[in-house]
């Protein structure tokens, strides 16, 4: 799988905002050199292996977290905030019903990733129902990345806030990737 340069740039961007310049140092010290010359030379529309995004979300975990995968969500997140920081995009988003997601969450997903599809089982004002499918070996720090990107999105289409959980996960032996995502403090817009 491939997904866009962009991963690793706003990765450290989000380590330098949240952990400073010297963060980013010891972070990039401990990836490979592949990584190192990445984040020096990429633009952020090429594409890139899944796996150096992944190195990169493992060292972040393993310098500035406790290795559960709360630095990847905060990853995820502000990459969302990143892709969906115009007044537009939000504003496209958060005129959405729940029940119109599918196309633009498939259109997104296709954006940033060059594998799998993201789908919206259920969309109700209480739930939205996220699956990602097609990903031939998935890695448990991208779906990580992937539970910060629903609360983000969930914040996107008017929520005041959510709760996003990977309840199901295909690289810890669960037979498919599932989020729930519900609203905090209200519903989503109906």
């Amino acid at each position: 799988m491939r997904v866009k340069a962009q991963s690793i740039l706003n990765a450290l961007s989000w380590v330098e905002q949240t952990h400073g310049q010297r963060a980013v140092a010891e972070v990039l010290a401990e990836c490979s050199q592949a990584v190192r010359d990445r984040y020096i030379t990429s633009i952020a529309i090429e594409w890139i292996p899944l796996s150096e995004f992944v190195e990169v979300l493992g060292v972040c975990e393993k310098r500035l977290g406790k290795g559960d995968g709360r630095i990847a969500e905060q990853i995820g997140a502000a990459g969302a905030r990143a892709n969906l920081r115009g007044a537009t995009q939000r504003a496209a988003f958060y005129v959405l019903k729940p029940s119109f997601l599918g196309k633009r969450v498939a259109g997104l997903w296709d954006q940033y990733n060059d594998e799998g599809a993201m789908t919206i089982h259920e969309a109700r004002p209480e739930l939205v129902r996220v699956e990602v499918v097609g990903i031939v070996k998935p890695d448990w720090l991208f779906c990580c990345t992937l539970t910060g990107w629903c609360g983000e999105f969930a914040l996107a289409t008017g929520s005041i806030g959510a709760r996003p959980v990977h309840t199901e996960c295909r690289a810890k032996g669960a037979a498919r990737c599932l989020w729930d995502v519900r609203p905090i403090g209200g519903n989503f817009a109906a």
